[in-house]
């Protein structure tokens, strides 16, 4: 009996692939079958094994010490992921089957999604491209990983381009319309786009709730819809490809684009990409906080040569959610004096951020609010103070601008007029 070989369910689990270091994948007999289904597909050259290749690479990247940037958990199981990509999602269990702290992979499903990208009912990465009218357009399929073109082939000198839509309506109006957000409504630039084309992360417009921004408002920006959140993993997921293949990628979001793009860079903040500043973003009409934006890209060591890298329109969604009723650039400013600002620099930065927030509180709470708040404070005349505070308000700019070799620098505001002057006498 000691000898008696059992026989061994077909449908067991086994290991599946050669794991080598890493975490081991487990599947059961009919999801092995489709797994080595995927394999031999993935050695032809032909669209399908474009995709096998893709789907078999993600499963491997499970055998990794750390999760996936495209895998989500699953509410109220704390074993369950979800692997997700533009044209399919594999759902695994989180196990140690080995026992010890040695945690493996029990494959528990594979989904195709390609016919739901297909038909724009799921997020999905997609090469835009003249039709044979001349206009922008979407290809027949998306595509399973991000890839530079001849045309854009990820340099320094000419990087790939990518779009992140909003709710921006019909889906064949959203190549045009990106484009114009891309070029930043310059008419050369979107002519240039036009010849080379783009690629386009295509998020599916959500219900009215969502085209009339209620969503965003209600939460100022911070929650995304089911979605969103798969959009964001997926947007990582490319990212990181692009990082990997030592390209260069401008990503351009568009209104509610903004909560997909800078969720997907706090998916990689979490594992400490370092993006070698090879990547850059811009936010257009943005409706989630450039604060977030912000952080986000330094602390990724993103581009940051552009100090143009975001507009909005005054719109409530943007000024709730993007703006955060004017104090995101403020806490955009201490962050980069208290963690990106050289010592001999950071006495004129203070300045200037003084400044700025002299001139946040003077438009959010009038002369008469600020004025209140001195008056209180050193229990002087109410109505002095507000000819004092309106005085300093309008005469500050014009002072300034006055001090000797203040207008040597070219005229972004007066903070920075301040800024310059007095890094220029620290540097002394």
């Amino acid at each position: 009996m000691g000898n008696l070989q059992l026989h061994q369910q077909s449908n067991a689990l086994q290991a599946w692939g050669t794991s080598g270091q890493g975490r081991t994948i487990f599947a059961t007999g009919s999801q092995r079958q489709i797994l080595d289904n995927f394999t031999q597909l993935s050695q032809q050259q032909s669209s399908e094994g474009y995709h096998a290749q893709a789907l078999v690479k993600a499963v491997n990247s499970l055998r990794g010490d750390a999760s996936p940037v495209n895998s989500m958990l699953k509410p109220n199981h704390p074993t369950r992921r979800l692997l997700i990509a533009g044209g399919f999602e594999i759902e695994y269990e989180l196990n140690s089957y080995y026992g010890g702290c040695q945690t493996d992979v029990e494959i528990v499903g594979i989904r195709l999604a390609t016919g739901e990208a297909e038909n724009f009912k799921r997020p999905a990465l997609w090469q835009i491209e003249k039709n044979e009218r001349g206009a922008l357009d979407f290809p027949p399929k998306p595509s399973s990983r991000l890839t530079p073109t001849k045309k854009q082939p990820g340099s320094a000198k000419i990087p790939v381009k990518i779009g992140v839509n909003g709710q921006l309506g019909a889906t064949n109006d959203v190549p045009t319309l990106m484009a114009s957000h891309i070029s930043h409504g310059d008419t050369a630039k979107r002519r240039a786009l036009r010849e080379s084309g783009f690629q386009l992360l295509y998020v599916p417009p959500e219900n009215s709730a969502w085209v009339a921004g209620w969503r965003t408002l209600k939460s100022l920006g911070n929650q995304g819809s089911e979605q969103q959140r798969k959009a964001a993993r997926i947007l990582a997921q490319h990212m990181l490809e692009a990082h990997q293949q030592n390209l260069h990628v401008e990503w351009t979001s568009q209104g509610e684009g903004a909560w997909v793009l800078i969720e997907a860079m706090q998916h990689l903040q979490q594992q400490q990409v370092d993006l070698r500043q090879q990547q850059k973003i811009f936010l257009s009409d943005h409706t989630r906080s450039r604060f977030s934006a912000d952080r986000a890209r330094r602390a990724l060591n993103m581009n940051l040569e552009d100090d143009k890298w975001h507009n909005a329109a005054p719109g409530l969604p943007q000024t709730v959610g993007g703006e955060q009723f004017g104090l995101a650039p403020l806490l955009s400013a201490g962050n980069d004096l208290l963690h990106h600002t050289p010592r001999e620099e950071r006495l004129g930065k203070t300045i200037n951020l003084t400044y700025q927030t002299g001139e946040y509180l003077f438009k959010k709470w009038g002369a008469a609010g600020v004025a209140g708040g001195l008056a209180a404070s050193t229990g002087g005349s109410a109505s002095l103070a507000v000819a004092v505070v309106k005085a300093l308000h309008n005469l500050a700019p014009t002072l300034i601008a006055s001090i000797p070799g203040a207008r040597n620098y070219y005229f972004k505001n007066t903070g920075d007029q301040l800024q310059n002057l007095v890094n220029k006498q620290q540097k002394r």
